[in-house]
């Protein structure tokens, strides 16, 4: 189990939650981690010789997997021995046809949906019936990929790269998520223990829509309470650094997947499975998305096996391997989409959040 290997939080005691944001940089904006790419990505480029160097990085992937692309069309990229059951709702369907293809797909509820353009966890949401179902998917006009939820034990995320010309990959971060819970002391409401907990504080208002049930009851003396089955950080999942567990075994597990992808040489496996043995051994693992250069070495929101300005140096290693591995493809007679091009997709995907945003506050209110 994950809860051996993993250090306990620190004590917190009702803080308010910006005060946990300012204190806690796993917490900033993609902007803090990101601003060194505004002068790296340019030289990156320069030595490219491609504005949108990057999309030549997975030619099997639209863009390389740098985001906005059909994650549907993604995730059918997967083996199918490592697929979960999944299908595409399109917006405006009528209900009754995505009911019918749910049937034909083999998926029941509780599903898991999610839009078919990848933004951090947005949307993501566990579905338990037909009428919540449709509810949402008449809410947000979208296209939504709905999967069948896996029960499986815990969830990591590998990120892997190989180079065109070389039989064996590596593996450069293995995150190790641990789901948001509380733990009962036989007194307090899982509200009062929220708000003694940094992490699922930050979640509250998620929480007050999506668990009022459970916020005013009171667990037993070490009865832990889930708050959260999603595995993104932004759901309040925490991120563990499981880099020393890296070996060639593992290594050699994901070379035999990536090599039945085509087109893929970098991104990281979204990945759930029984326990971390199972990992180590390929054994039962469900590959729930690949996700491509827009990968992150998810192992940098551990602050507490790594610095800030080491999560920043990280991030710019990893975008010098995508160059790296353009330039390898570019040899080989693959092709980057024009700059032009690239800005289309990314205006008009940033436009789609949007819309989305906007509907989903408006649904809060």
């Amino acid at each position: 189990m994950i809860h051996s290997i993993i250090s306990k939080r620190p004590s917190w005691r009702y803080l308010p939650s910006a005060s946990i944001r300012w204190r806690n940089w796993e917490y900033w904006s993609a902007q803090a981690f990101y601003f060194p790419m505004y002068v790296w990505g340019p030289i990156l480029a320069l030595r490219t010789g491609h504005a949108a160097f990057f999309t030549a990085a997975n030619p099997g992937i639209a863009t390389g997997g740098f985001g906005f692309e059909s994650k549907y069309d993604t995730i059918l990229k997967i083996p199918a021995a490592y697929r979960p059951k999944t299908m595409l709702a399109r917006a405006g369907a009528a209900f009754s046809d995505v009911l019918q293809e749910l049937q034909q797909a083999g998926i029941t509820f509780p599903l898991i949906a999610k839009p078919d353009i990848g933004f951090r966890g947005f949307l993501v949401k566990k579905i338990e019936t037909t009428a919540e179902l449709q509810v949402y998917l008449q809410r947000f006009p979208t296209n939504f990929i709905l999967q069948e939820f896996v029960w499986k034990d815990q969830e990591f995320g590998v990120l892997y790269h190989c180079f065109p010309d070389q039989d064996r990959g590596t593996i450069t971060s293995l995150t190790l998520k641990e789901f948001l819970s509380v733990i009962g002391d036989g007194q307090s409401t899982v509200l009062e223990l929220v708000h003694r907990h940094p992490r699922a504080l930050l979640q509250l208002d998620r929480l007050q829509l999506t668990h009022a049930a459970v916020l005013p009851t009171i667990p037993a003396t070490n009865e832990r309470v889930a708050l959260g089955i999603i595995g993104n950080h932004s759901k309040g999942t925490r991120f563990i650094n499981g880099n020393h567990l890296i070996n060639r075994q593992l290594e050699q597990i994901f070379d035999a997947i990536a090599k039945q992808i085509p087109g893929f040489y970098y991104g990281r496996f979204d990945i759930k499975c029984d326990s971390l043995e199972a990992l180590r051994q390929g054994q039962d693992l469900v590959i729930l998305e690949i996700n491509g250069v827009c990968s992150e070495p998810t192992h940098i929101y551990d602050p507490e096996s790594i610095t800030y300005l080491g999560a920043l140096r990280t991030i710019l290693q990893h975008w010098t391997l995508v160059a790296r591995i353009s330039r390898a493809n570019l040899r080989r007679g693959a092709k980057c989409l024009p700059a032009w091009q690239m800005i289309r997709i990314i205006r008009q995907g940033l436009k789609q959040v949007r819309t989305l945003q906007r509907e989903g506050k408006r649904g809060e209110k």
